[in-house]
């Protein structure tokens, strides 16, 4: 088991579980050990030497808060991870966080990089991109979903800004690959001035 293969659905609300377990496969001479609440390797029994690492997994809310997340390991093979979304956000106060919490490294504040080390002879999975969605038509509330979905972000909005404005614009062709987080800028009317221009 790899980082890759540990994963958490969509946190909808504080009544959704902040834990997650999995089963790390260990060989006859491979322990598993917790080295901190951020890390945890497999090591070859007889010669001390690590094998592979686990990383705790990222976590953000709906608008790029970084989400607290711990991983600890319990019987001689489990991973526990946990993710900290009922507690609020510890840097603003404890405020609520901003539902769905998903997996992935938070955009507010800057970026967190983690290194993964493979097992000999395994490649890393490529780094993740933000792929252009098409947004023509759609309100701003379902742009910025679709957006984030895609890893990327809602840049500036021109005309109107409300939630429920549909999109007649956008400044990035749909389809392209461009680097994780861009920002796509999008001209938006609300439902009359769209239904005129259409």
């Amino acid at each position: 088991m790899h980082n890759e293969l540990m994963a958490f659905g969509e946190l909808h609300g504080p009544e959704d579980p902040e834990e997650f377990s999995w089963e790390v496969n260990l060989g006859a001479d491979q322990d598993l050990r917790e080295i901190d609440d951020q890390h945890a390797a497999v090591f070859w029994t007889e010669e001390d030497h690590q094998a592979f690492a686990i990383d705790v997994i990222a976590a953000h809310d709906a608008e790029g808060a970084t989400v607290p997340t711990t991983l600890a390991i319990t019987q001689p093979n489990i991973v526990i991870l946990t993710v900290h979304h009922r507690a609020g956000n510890p840097a603003s106060g404890g405020e609520p966080f901003v539902y769905p919490v998903t997996q992935g490294a938070g955009w507010e504040g800057g970026f967190h990089t983690e290194q993964l080390i493979m097992p000999p002879g395994e490649v890393p999975p490529p780094p993740p991109t933000c792929v252009i969605p098409d947004l023509t038509g759609r309100t701003l509330r379902a742009s910025r979903k679709l957006l984030h979905l895609s890893h990327c972000r809602l840049g500036a909005v021109r005309g109107e800004q409300l939630r429920a404005a549909h999109v007649v614009k956008q400044y990035r062709r749909y389809g392209r690959s461009l680097p994780l987080w861009t920002k796509v800028d999008v001209k938006a009317l609300t439902g009359l001035q769209y239904v005129r221009a259409n």
